[in-house]
């Protein structure tokens, strides 16, 4: 049974639900500290209390949505057989990577990032990197039990990261209509984890 929450812990939640909802809707440059807090219900006051600054509070708000939509969990700690694990992977880090909040946040760092680039290496940080480190780990133990032959796990992780965004997820950035059929996209992750496996395949 989970602990239940407490009043604090509750008002941080209230400030970062407001925090991802402003920031997605209208950018890092618009937003204040003031306007959340006004979302949120609270005072400036206490958002200053949780969050020392919007920098602080940014990064918080897209590390609060990545734990909402299970990136922690993408992976088992407990790694099964090579194929239907890295095909649970795929489906679901595509799952994440394809959801309007992520798509909103991705296009606020892609947009701000000259004017402030600060923010694409905290967004680059704890996100990506956060997922290529903990898939590279998962291929390491593949690696060591002998059923993948890996020198470079984190360079095979951006590979068959880089590979699972596919054509849908470059429909959605560009804001194309046409979508992909749910077997289409089912297809296309199953066919692509088995490419990636052939690739590293122990040789016998």
């Amino acid at each position: 049974m989970s602990k239940p929450r407490t009043k604090s812990e509750l008002k941080r939640n209230q400030i970062l639900d407001a925090a991802t909802l402003r920031f997605t809707q209208h950018g890092y440059a618009a937003t204040s500290m003031e306007h959340i807090a006004k979302l949120a219900g609270v005072s400036k006051q206490t958002v200053y209390s949780h969050f020392g600054n919007k920098d602080e509070l940014f990064i918080t708000s897209i590390t609060y949505k990545c734990e909402l939509s299970g990136i922690a969990e993408l992976l088992p700690e407990n790694l099964g057989p090579v194929e239907s694990t890295l095909t649970l992977f795929a489906q679901r880090f595509f799952t994440m990577i394809t959801s309007p909040d992520s798509m909103a946040v991705h296009r606020i760092c892609a947009s701000e990032c000259l004017a402030h680039p600060h923010l694409s290496r905290l967004f680059f940080e704890a996100g990506p990197v956060f997922v290529t480190d903990k898939l590279a780990a998962c291929l390491a133990e593949y690696h060591r039990r002998g059923e993948l032959d890996i020198e470079d796990c984190r360079q095979a992780a951006i590979q068959l990261l880089a590979i699972i965004k596919g054509e849908q997820w470059i429909r959605l950035e560009f804001n194309i209509g046409e979508s992909l059929s749910e077997e289409e996209i089912k297809h296309y992750l199953q066919s692509s984890v088995r490419l990636f496996i052939r690739g590293y395949q122990t040789l016998s």
